[in-house]
């Protein structure tokens, strides 16, 4: 499930006009939906300015996870391409926050005034919580969300962001996607920068104990615990076996 948000919008509401703000979200959302056909998701619902959609819910998708990081790629990409204002080009263009979960969900239409097809379930929080602890032009996972990436084939660098205190959930193992990232906390993992340390923390994670053979080292183990030296997983690999 993907979630995403405009940073600022709060502010770039008090600064125009109603009808403009709609029209900057018509503008980004239609781009958005156009890249939903692209990369075979559903598009759930718009909420404010917030997008939500869903891979390997209308059909079965094995990558479903993949297409999700792909789409947001596109997303993150679209985003920064669309200005806030047509009008007012000093307002600059839209930035978004982006996280991403994998999970199960119930589908369904409840009620019967304006009824709208949702999605239900504990998913769809966690989803929601990786968007709200995202950062701008990043695009923030779950371990399970990572986990299902690598089950399949792709090209995408997973990077390790850290053990994270996730409002509501409690502390996760969370990570970034290479190139739309922001900064690791990887001093609450192993609590010091050496290799040995966060590499014993890394293989503890439940959910990628069994992709151990891809796990590598990034980055200079004598720079600051703070720095985005980090895991990635090698996931240009076939699947691994699973226990």
């Amino acid at each position: 499930i993907f979630f995403s948000d405009i940073v600022g919008f709060t502010d770039i509401s008090a600064k125009q006009p109603p009808a403009q703000v709609m029209e900057m979200l018509d503008r980004l959302y239609g781009k958005f939906d156009r890249l939903t056909k692209k990369h075979n998701l559903f598009k759930v619902e718009t909420i404010g300015d917030a997008y939500m959609a869903v891979g390997n819910l209308h059909m079965p998708q094995g990558d479903h996870a993949v297409r999700v990081a792909m789409f947001a790629m596109d997303a993150i990409q679209a985003a920064k391409s669309t200005p806030v204002s047509e009008q007012k080009p000093d307002l600059g263009t839209i930035q978004i926050r982006v996280g991403f979960h994998t999970g199960p969900v119930v589908a369904s239409v409840v009620g019967t005034t304006n009824p709208r097809y949702c999605l239900f379930g504990d998913t769809v929080n966690t989803a929601s919580r990786m968007e709200s602890t995202s950062e701008a032009n990043c695009i923030h996972l779950s371990d399970k969300a990572a986990d299902a990436m690598n089950s399949v084939k792709h090209s995408i660098t997973i990077l390790y962001r850290g053990y994270n205190d996730i409002k509501g959930k409690g502390e996760m193992h969370t990570f970034w996607i290479q190139g739309y990232h922001g900064e690791s906390n990887i001093a609450s993992v192993g609590g010091e920068s050496s290799k040995r340390t966060l590499t014993s923390a890394f293989m503890e994670i439940p959910s990628f104990q069994r992709l151990r053979s891809r796990a590598t080292w990034q980055g200079d183990s004598n720079k600051s615990p703070r720095s985005l030296d980090t895991f990635a997983v090698e996931s240009n690999t076939s699947r691994a076996t699973s226990d």
